[in-house]
Order: C-alpha cells, then structure tokens, then sequence
C-alpha cells in the first residue's frame, strides 16, 4: 500500500446485521411496528367483518415497517432515526450568543 495515500473505509456497520441496513435493533422495531398493524387490523375485521381488511392491513403495515426502520446502506440513517433525532434536537436547549439590536442601533 503507498504511504501517501490514507485509505478511509465507508459503509461499514458495527453491529450484527441479517441484511445490509436491517439489524437486531431495527428487527425489534419492525415486531413494533407489525403488533401495531396487527391491532389496528383486528379493529377493522371486528368493525368491517372482513377478514381481508386484516390481511392488507399487516402487509402494507410490514411494508410500511421496513421501508421506516431499514437503515440505508451509505448513511446508515433510517426514517426513524431521522425522525428521532429530529426531535431530539427539537427538545434540545439551543443557545443563541447574541443580543437582537436593530441595524439602526449600532453604538
């Protein structure tokens, strides 16, 4: 390898993953999300009677799950990720160093 080079790998993860982007933690919010499809499903088969509300329910509930919580591959930021930090920065004190004078004011 040449000295003069510095070889920066990118995409690596440090946790297990079962497939790029889709780990352990991102398995435990994807159950989440299909327990919460799976009773707003049984809502609608108990207030419809159909048992196909059901179905498409937990599918487009899987779907929806794995689109969110599945990180991408090269910035390894999922939906849900970006959505927390968001409002982790939201909750989060911000501190502004300066002192609103009006242009005119200048001293």
């Amino acid at each position: 390898m040449d000295d003069d080079k510095l070889y920066i790998p990118y995409g690596l993860s440090i946790d297990q993953e079962y497939f790029p982007g889709f780990g352990g933690r991102e398995l435990r919010q994807f159950f989440v999300g299909i327990l919460g499809s799976g009773i707003i499903g049984a809502l609608l088969l108990i207030f419809t009677g159909q048992l196909l509300a059901l179905i498409v329910a937990l599918m487009i509930g899987a779907a929806g799950t794995m689109m969110a919580v599945r990180k991408d591959p090269y910035t390894r930021i999922s939906v849900v990720g970006q959505v927390s930090d968001i409002i982790h920065f939201h909750k989060s004190q911000k501190q502004y160093k300066y002192i609103y004078t009006a242009p005119w004011d200048i001293k």
